[in-house]
């Protein structure tokens, strides 16, 4: 089996939903750009993603908010050596939300551009183990948008937080061709930004399995998951944000040629213990990533 195919395979997890807040996010992002096998010095690689998703805040018929939500997300990674690697993710967010009295918000703009770092402490002999420490920070490059009065729009309907949002986390990786298991946890915390919003503390968690079923097709099975403490506008809280949600995420990758990967997946709310009135629907998630 070629190596190549291998390599490609293995790197080939999904990029994470990337919610509205500053910090709601469930998965990995460094999967798919970074990828989870032992790199090469000099390795760039190039990836497209788009999600779609939806949430409804508040309660039905009395102060509930819809939101709707596409992001097309523009991504590099970069080896600097076998054990380093860096990333930059550029999204650009299209959203819609809705108020109970039918009045609506849109906004699509520039959202918050992040960068990372994945370093691994420790590579075994045989490329079979891995396990290392992540972290990024989230810039607040997005600006604030407003309608066409001069208003503010709601948080909810912001490209971005304008916070800063530094991340840590730690990960492993098992590869024994044709399987492989990856798993990484982070924690993020983000500094005050638009309307004196105040983003709660994040903790996710990811379990990833792959199967390649021949040279060009493999499935995942994933399993996300969030911890989250309420969002806070100055010194109110909001009632209606933070808690525990897992999603089961199914996922499937193609290798039409050498160097290129296409997945498609999507997330599903396995599990929730959320705070208030709060309803988040399926992910679907889309992406291509290239080796130059």
């Amino acid at each position: 089996m070629p190596l190549k195919f291998i390599i490609l395979l293995l790197l080939s997890s999904f990029a994470p939903a990337t919610f509205g807040c500053a910090t709601c996010t469930a998965g990995d992002p460094t999967i798919n750009l970074m990828g989870m096998e032992r790199s090469f010095a000099g390795r760039l690689r190039f990836g497209l993603d788009y999600l779609q998703r939806s949430e409804d805040i508040g309660i039905s018929g009395v102060n509930q908010t819809q939101l709707t939500e596409q992001r097309i997300t523009l991504n590099l990674g970069y080896a600097w050596n076998p054990q380093l690697n860096f990333s930059l993710r550029v999204p650009w967010v299209d959203k819609h939300l809705e108020y109970v009295n039918l009045a609506e918000q849109d906004n699509q703009a520039l959202g918050d551009i992040e960068i990372g770092g994945k370093f691994a402490l420790f590579m075994a002999e045989d490329h079979r183990q891995q396990w290392g420490i992540l972290a990024g920070l989230r810039l607040p490059t997005a600006s604030e948008q407003t309608d066409s009065q001069g208003k503010k729009l709601d948080i909810d309907v912001q490209a971005g937080a304008g916070a800063w949002t530094p991340n840590l986390g730690i990960w492993y990786g098992l590869y024994e061709f044709p399987y492989f298991l990856y798993a990484s946890s982070t924690f993020h915390h983000a500094t005050e930004g638009f309307e004196n919003f105040q983003a709660g503390e994040v903790l996710t968690a990811t379990i990833t399995g792959q199967y390649a079923l021949n040279k060009q097709f493999a499935v995942q099975l994933a399993l996300d998951s969030r911890w989250s403490a309420k969002n806070k506008f100055g010194n109110q809280t909001d009632e209606n944000s933070g808690g525990m949600i897992s999603f089961i995420s199914p996922k499937l990758v193609l290798m039409p040629i050498m160097d290129m990967v296409l997945h498609l997946g999507v997330q599903i709310p396995l599990f929730k213990q959320l705070n208030g009135e709060q309803h988040e629907g399926s992910t679907v998630q889309l992406g291509i990533t290239y080796d130059f």
